[in-house]
């Protein structure tokens, strides 16, 4: 079950749009363009997809360029794991927040269409 909320505005996605850096995942903005940010409730599993107007402020707040400067982050399990891309991809990753870094970031799959099937 997804639970999503109001979409952004035009102007909110073509401000993330201009500040966002590397290679969008496929799907990514088609979804986030209709919920800015949604909770994902799946047998066994929790996501929380942030909104598309607080994304870059948390990135910022996580100190991800710093950490894990080939990743963006766009959500979390609600605890420790950061779902994330990869800028130069596209493809979708994961790794802690607590010693969060390019060499502990692991595979998921290619797509954001995709990580929303599995």
């Amino acid at each position: 079950m997804i639970k999503r909320n109001a979409p952004p505005s035009f102007k909110e996605i073509d401000d993330f749009l201009n500040h966002i850096q590397g290679k969008l995942p496929d799907g990514f903005i088609e979804f986030f363009s209709e919920t800015n940010g949604a909770e994902i409730f799946r047998e066994g599993s929790y996501i929380i997809l942030w909104p598309l107007t607080d994304m870059i402020k948390l990135n910022q707040d996580y100190r991800v360029e710093e950490y894990a400067f080939d990743y963006f982050i766009f959500g979390s399990d609600g605890g420790d794991t950061a779902y994330c891309f990869k800028k130069n991809t596209g493809e979708i990753y994961d790794f802690s927040f607590i010693g969060m870094s390019n060499e502990d970031a692991i595979f998921m799959c290619e797509t954001f269409t995709k990580f929303l099937m599995n």
